[in-house]
């Protein structure tokens, strides 16, 4: 078809009403993304391990508010310059140029990341409308004067919205992470909703007349002869008129590659003797009803709940009973098999229909392996194997199609059941619910695969409500520990402050009992309360009263002493006195009975006669020795309480005299067994740091750099089952490591040298998370054990 003036007005007619149709159903679209996005930022927030990462998402959360019309208007201007730019080759060779051109541009991680991203939701959102897209791209090349466009090159199509949107994104100054989750907001509430817009822009390209007659036909070539499906294709693109029996190529995602892989080293392994029947013509194939009525019979036959027998014996057997379950397992999967291929024509059935049968009996085995499943999880999963084997009958893009609801429903549950199964207390976690929706598809799948969209619906909500509980107990339990480590320290801390203003003092028990009770209570309030704790000035207000009281009801053995504390103890009353109106608020205590105390204690001091001293100097020689005989050391006390004594000028001068004058007195003989003790003591963690092997200290290095979330697999006993455990919290003040398990509840405490012992050993492993669906890595794990076989026999 020749363009003219005449054919470009009814081709731009054309495109306008399309372009109208894509902005209504896109408008709808982009508006529920931006509804969600608070909703996927606050929920990231929520689940945010640190202050700045929630800060991060929140201001993420802003700014796409904030920028919400200008993105949007972007978006609509490039999607609408796709469609005023189709006609002629002028949209084909600008749009090809920059798909060229544009990997050249991406050079960091980030960019990388961004255009996997990309590539992953367009051949998604392609693979879920195949046949759609392949008629609008036949009907455009109408209007595109006849020439064949590719995917990247339909105006809407998945590519054309994701590069529009990549644009319309740039205006969003996000950091990576979150840019990220822009993206994968946009795969979730706009690209992967197209599929009845392309429907209408199907329609009315037909209702224009253009190819009314077009058929979508994909001739099946065999997978075990790449170059004669290579040739074929080529063949087809090169006849004219035949572009309904095209089978597209360049359009597989990563799913059909690894498929075809598979299905082709089944076949290699067939032809070189695994099978007899394998590989070789059928003449006369078994019907695809026939297969499946037969695996739905074997089906009906597995109402039997095998774990049922597993929880009547005791739970966490450990390793031998893990073996032996495998075993087990192992032997029914093949038993299954068996009794399939008893009941059939093995010789008619077709070779690709027992190449998927094996393919889903290899998966399966490699779920019995998986060792982050606990054993029950799979007993229970395996009972999945044959209505598997009938799902990926009827559709084998079961295998392909990460959106297929079985697909996705088997990767729910295997990921579930890793994290969510207590073997110790089965009602606990998801596995009520898995073995419901487990039991229904045995029961209910008969042909109709829409079972596995509503128990896919059924496992989120499911797994929705744990993970929303999970994370509330967890940041409980945080905080519990935060708390009483805070507690802790802050008890630590008051004990510590009141013996440095008590050691080396004669204090009666009177005072002990008060400080022992109220004030060790009141600092330790202080220290909770205000921010800068220790620093604080109340807290100083509150050592500085101890130290005044404790100097004020030392007994006093000469008038000189009795005479300056009497001097001093007016104004040092009114001190104190102010000091516990101001200290009221921090711990209840009954001031005027403590006041009341203290001054009966300073009374007593006043008035002790010095008719005969020797007795309470030799008591206070006893509890403080030379402290009244030295001068000195009475002076420097009686001189200091003009101002209130602080741990600097007066406790620590204190101590330091006390401490010479109780060394001066000790012989020769004790002061060397006390200094050889010290010596010992003082060698005791160096000598601990170097029993610490290479392995342990490596360890070390590892765990500090742990951040939380890391999840472990502790196994201290051999025989025991592994526990998967959660790093939830680090204690900065007695290094100690708190493990949560799956539903937020602390399950050990674990200090560094401990944890890195357990570590080095083979006790506790980090588990690596492989961001790899459970389906995806087992069909690369069929992939390589077939790979492996074939190069064996080579």
């Amino acid at each position: 078809m020749q363009a003219t003036s005449s054919t470009h007005a009814w081709s731009s007619t054309i495109l306008d009403d399309c372009h109208r149709l894509v902005l209504t159903h896109l408008h709808a679209y982009m508006k529920k993304m931006f509804e969600n996005s608070d909703t996927a930022f606050q929920d990231f927030i929520d689940k945010a391990q640190s202050s700045a990462s929630q800060l991060r998402f929140a201001e993420a959360m802003n700014l796409i508010n904030s920028n919400r019309a200008h993105v949007e208007a972007i978006f609509y201007r490039s999607l609408g310059k796709g469609f005023k730019e189709f006609n002629g080759l002028k949209y084909a060779s600008k749009l090809a140029a920059a798909q060229r051109s544009e990997p050249l541009a991406l050079v960091s991680k980030e960019d990388s990341d961004i255009q996997v991203a990309l590539q992953n939701m367009t051949a998604s959102a392609s693979s879920g409308c195949t046949q759609t897209l392949y008629a609008i791209r036949q009907r455009l090349s109408v209007l595109n004067n006849g020439r064949k466009l590719e995917e990247d090159q339909v105006p809407a199509g998945p590519h054309c919205l994701a590069s529009a949107f990549h644009e319309a994104a740039q205006e969003l100054v996000l950091e990576h992470e979150t840019r990220l989750i822009v993206y994968m907001l946009f795969d979730k509430f706009v690209l992967s909703k197209t599929g009845l817009m392309y429907e209408e822009f199907n329609q009315r390209l037909l209702k224009a007349g253009l190819l009314p007659n077009l058929k979508y036909e994909v001739h099946k070539q065999p997978v075990t002869d790449t170059r004669r499906s290579a040739a074929t294709g080529n063949a087809a693109r090169g006849t004219a008129g035949t572009g309904s029996q095209e089978q597209e190529a360049g359009g597989t995602g990563l799913g059909d590659e690894l498929f075809g892989s598979i299905l082709q080293l089944l076949s290699r392994r067939d032809r070189n003797g695994y099978s007899s029947e394998a590989g070789a013509a059928v003449a006369n194939p078994l019907p695809q009803t026939e297969v499946v009525s037969a695996i739905h019979q074997l089906q009906l036959k597995r109402h039997t709940d095998t774990t049922e027998q597993l929880a009547a014996t005791p739970a966490g057997t450990g390793s031998q009973h893990n073996k032996h379950l495998v075993k087990t397992m192992l032997a029914q999967l093949s038993d299954e098999r068996e009794q399939l291929f008893t009941g059939l024509d093995r010789r008619r059935i077709p070779s690709a229909d027992t190449q998927v049968i094996d393919l889903v009996g290899m998966m399966f085995e490699y779920l019995l392996n998986d060792q982050d499943l606990p054993s029950v999880a799979k007993a229970e999963l395996c009972r999945l194997h044959t209505p598997y084997l009938k799902v990926a009958i009827i559709d084998k893009s079961m295998f392909t199609n990460a959106r297929h609801p079985a697909h996705e429903l088997l990767n729910m549950l295997a990921s579930a059941c890793t994290k969510w199964v207590f073997e110790n207390d089965l009602s606990r976690g998801i596995f009520p619910t898995v073995r419901m929706v487990i039991q229904r598809i045995i029961e209910e799948f008969d042909h109709n695969v829409e079972i596995f969209g509503e128990l896919l619906e059924l496992c989120r909500n499911s797994i929705r409500d744990l993970e929303n509980r999970a994370a509330a107990l967890e940041q409980r339990t945080r905080q519990a520990a935060a708390g009483r480590e805070k507690l802790d320290s802050a008890r630590t801390c008051a004990a510590a402050a009141i013996d440095a203003r008590t050691s080396g003092h004669e204090v009666p028990a009177e005072l002990q009992k008060i400080l022992a009770d109220a004030w060790i209570d009141k600092l330790m309030f202080i220290y909770l309360r205000e921010p800068e704790s220790e620093q604080s000035t109340t807290w100083q207000l509150a050592v500085q009263t101890i130290e005044n009281i404790v100097w004020s009801v030392e007994p006093r053995t000469s008038e000189q002493a009795r005479a300056e504390l009497r001097e001093k103890l007016p104004g040092l009353r009114r001190k104190i006195e102010r000091a516990f109106e101001m200290l009221d608020a921090y711990g209840a205590s009954d001031n005027a009975a403590q006041l009341a105390v203290i001054r009966q204690l300073q009374d007593t001091v006043l008035e002790a006669p010095d008719a005969n001293p020797q007795p309470p100097a030799a008591a206070i020689a006893a509890a403080t020795p030379q402290r009244d005989a030295t001068p000195p050391l009475e002076t420097r006390r009686l001189d200091a309480a003009a101002t209130p004594p602080s741990e600097s000028a007066c406790a620590t001068q204190e101590r330091q005299d006390t401490t010479a004058t109780s060394d001066a007195e000790r012989t020769p003989a004790a002061a060397n067994a006390e200094t050889a003790a010290a010596a010992a003591a003082a060698a005791v963690p160096e000598k601990g740091k170097k029993r610490l092997s290479p392995k342990v200290k490596k360890a070390l290095t590892q765990i500090e750099d742990l951040a939380f979330g890391t999840w472990f697999s502790f196994q201290e006993d051999a025989d025991a089952t592994p526990l998967r455990l959660k790093l939830s919290w680090h204690s900065q003040m007695s290094g100690n490591y708190m493990f949560v398990d799956s539903m937020g509840i602390k399950a050990c405490v674990k200090d560094r040298i401990e944890l890195a012992t357990l570590v080095a050993n083979g006790q506790a492993r980090i588990i690596t998370t492989d961001r790899n669906s459970f389906v995806q890595r087992a069909m690369e794990a069929v992939r390589r054990i077939l790979s492996n076989g074939e190069q064996a026999r080579t």
